[in-house]
């Protein structure tokens, strides 16, 4: 069993309500109250394990009432105190945690080939909308070098036909 505690690093974010294992026998906290058995529900090292707190720790004050009146009383000072009652965590959650822990890793990696394959496939479109665009140059520059040949040409025979005249006449 551990020493009691009110360190806060130590105590677990997210916990259930459990029952007291057999072979355990409750416990008062500092302020004399009955504790609380809790076990740990966050995925952590902790998973799993079981721990007393102070039935008064947790405490949802009501939301703003409209006079004094109707208001509840204050309550109690908090007590921070809980004790481990388990020192190692179960093998059941031991092996969950691995399990969520694969297929997080599982999940990772997924999705980081999709990733790679989504970049692929988009470097690909760009490689065919490159040489798309590249055909599509050399088909205008064909087009404007024999237009511009025929012209040439059409001048050529222009001036062949002038001198032809200029020398018969």
């Amino acid at each position: 069993m551990s020493v009691p505690c009110s360190d806060q690093e130590f105590r677990p974010v997210k916990a259930k309500a459990a029952s007291l294992p057999p072979d355990v026998t409750a416990e008062r906290c500092w302020c004399g109250r009955l504790a609380k058995v809790k076990q740990v529900e966050d995925f952590s090292d902790q998973f799993g394990m079981k721990f007393f707190m102070c039935a008064s720790y947790e405490h949802d004050p009501p939301r703003s009432s409209a006079s004094s009146s109707t208001r509840p009383p204050s309550p109690p000072p908090l007590c921070k105190w809980f004790h481990w009652i388990d020192t190692e965590q179960p093998d059941w959650a031991r092996q969950e945690v691995e399990e969520k822990h694969r297929r997080a890793w599982a999940t990772f990696f997924e999705e980081e080939r999709q990733e790679k394959a989504r970049a692929n496939a988009k470097a690909e479109r760009e490689r065919q909308i490159q040489k798309l665009r590249a055909e599509a140059r050399r088909e205008v520059n064909q087009k404007r070098m024999d237009e511009e040949a025929a012209r040439r040409f059409a001048e050529e025979e222009v001036r062949r036909r002038l001198v032809k005249r200029k020398g018969r006449d």
